[in-house]
């Protein structure tokens, strides 16, 4: 069975975008030689689900999903232009898990890859299975947080932890719902 994984790099100071869009802080934090797990989610990873925010910024770079994996892009905007294996979709996002894991391979996975409204959004629907947060050691002071307004919590189960040389920490938790 298919298991819903995401997450994001995040700032010290819980932000995944600084205030003025500058990704500086990200791309000086990382180390060439360093492994961050991307060859990892690349094998495991059956289809992306983004948001259209996310989805603007990958494209921007040349990027806008993988050549050969499905990307769902989650919008309510009808003038978003997707390409490639990109799929434009508004409804129900349990709806959209379901619709993917009966067309995915049962060993690959289904990657929420940003941004932090849509992975707030599969926290607070019981629909993720897996959070991954890259910890970078940088301090923004304000930008876009990681999570939106959270109604209940959440427990967490660690998984993983590893640290890295250049300082970026990365974590991977199980989501538990409470009883």
């Amino acid at each position: 069975m298919s298991t819903v994984f995401g997450g994001m790099a995040v700032s010290l100071d819980g932000f995944i975008r600084s205030e003025s869009g500058d990704l500086a802080w990200l791309n000086n934090a990382m180390a060439k030689d360093e492994d961050y797990g991307f060859a990892a989610t690349e094998l495991r990873t059956g289809a992306f689900v983004m948001g259209a925010n996310t989805y603007r910024e990958v494209a921007g770079m040349g990027g806008g999903g993988s050549p050969s994996v499905p990307t769902y892009v989650v919008t309510h905007d009808e003038t978003l232009a997707a390409s490639g294996q990109a799929r434009l979709f508004s409804g129900d996002p349990g709806d959209l898990v379901a619709r993917i894991k009966s067309s995915i391979p049962a060993n690959k996975d289904i990657c929420v890859f940003g941004g932090g409204q849509l992975v707030t959004e599969f926290i607070e629907l019981g629909l993720l299975d897996e959070l991954g947060v890259a910890v970078v050691p940088v301090i923004l002071g304000g930008g876009v947080p990681f999570f939106g307004r959270i109604s209940r919590w959440t427990k967490l189960e660690l998984l993983e932890c590893r640290s890295y040389p250049s300082g970026i920490v990365l974590l991977n938790y199980g989501l538990n719902r409470p009883g």
